[in-house]
C-alpha cells in the first residue's frame, strides 16, 4: 500500500519479487484505512475467540498517510526513521528501518511462546510424578530436592535453544522470505472495493 505512483510501486515490487496483483498505489490515507479495515476479521464473542483465535493483522508504515491504517490494525508497526505521527499511532516502533528485524522478532516470538508452553508442561508433569510418588510413600526429601533441581536444569536447557544461531543463506536472503507476504495477501479478495467504508 503506497501513495506513490504506479511506476515506483511496481519497481519496488519487482525488487522484492512481490506479485503485481498485491501492489496498490496512489492511495490516500482514507484508502489505506479502508483497505486495512476490510482485511480485519469481524469481532467474535470472548468464548469463541479463546477456543479459535482469529488471525491478527499487522500494518507496517513510516509516513503520516499510514497513521490511520496503523491505528485500526490489530498491530501497528512504525519505522524508527519515519514520521512522528506514525510512531504515536502505532503499537510498536522499530529503532531503525530494517524490516529484517521485524521478521526476526515475529519468528523469535513464536519460538518463545512454544518454549514457554513446553516448560510449563514439563514442570507440571514432573510435579505430578513427585506428588504421585509422595502419596505412594516412595518419595524422600533428597529425591524431592533432586527432582526440583533436575526440572530447573531441564527448563533452563530447553530455554537455551532460543539463543541466537548462525543464519543460513535462506534466512538472510529477502527474496526467500516473500512467502510470508504471499500467505498474508492470498486471503484478500482482489475484486473487493476498498474505497468504500470500513
Amino acid at each position: 500500500l503506497t501513495g506513490d505512483g504506479e511506476g515506483a510501486a511496481r519497481s519496488v515490487a519487482n525488487q522484492i519479487d512481490l506479485p503485481q496483483e498485491f501492489v496498490h498505489s496512489q492511495l490516500l490515507p482514507e484508502d489505506k484505512l479502508h483497505f486495512v479495515g476490510s482485511m480485519l476479521e469481524p469481532s467474535v464473542k470472548r468464548c469463541s475467540s479463546v477456543c479459535t483465535p482469529r488471525p491478527r493483522l499487522m500494518m507496517v508504515g513510516d509516513g503520516v498517510n499510514d497513521a490511520p491504517a496503523l491505528a485500526v490494525a490489530d498491530v501497528g508497526v512504525a519505522m524508527g526513521e519515519g514520521a512522528s505521527l506514525a510512531m504515536e499511532m502505532s503499537d510498536i516502533t522499530l529503532m531503525d528501518s530494517n524490516l529484517s528485524k521485524l521478521l526476526y522478532t515475529m519468528q523469535i516470538g513464536t519460538r518463545v511462546v512454544v518454549t514457554i508452553q513446553e516448560n510449563i508442561l514439563l514442570s507440571l508433569l514432573a510435579k505430578f510424578v513427585v506428588v504421585a510418588f509422595t502419596f505412594a510413600g516412595k518419595m524422600t526429601l533428597l529425591l524431592a530436592i533432586a527432582a526440583d533441581v533436575g526440572v530447573m536444569l531441564m527448563v533452563t536447557l530447553n530455554g537455551m535453544k532460543l539463543l541466537p544461531r548462525k543464519q543460513t543463506f535462506e534466512d538472510r536472503n529477502p527474496r526467500k522470505r516473500i512467502g510470508l507476504t504471499r500467505k498474508v495477501y492470498s486471503s484478500v479478495s482482489q475484486n473487493k472495493d476498498y474505497s468504500s467504508g470500513v
